[in-house]
């Protein structure tokens, strides 16, 4: 930061403090925060809903390995040995 830009601002006083710490970023207006907490909330939710996808994606999975090894199995005893 600019030393004269510094001198300036805490040179007025308590105006100039608040104005130094806004610059910083050390002060940030409320809805900055609300929008901030929005938006966490809404990330959330939606790595909750890719979670739960995912989550059915695998038992979909998981159930179709067991209806193909079910036709397999079926198909070997059918045929009298086993699948090839």
């Amino acid at each position: 930061m600019d030393s004269t830009l510094w001198n300036v601002l805490t040179g007025a006083g308590v105006a100039g403090v608040f104005c130094l710490l806004f610059v910083l970023g050390l002060i940030v207006p409320k809805h900055v925060y609300d929008d901030l907490k929005e938006e966490n909330a809404e990330l959330k939710a939606e790595r909750k809903a890719e979670r739960d996808r995912a989550d059915a994606a695998v038992a979909a999975a998981e159930a179709s390995k067991n209806v193909i090894a079910a036709f397999q199995a079926g198909r070997g005893s059918l045929t009298g040995g086993t699948p090839p």
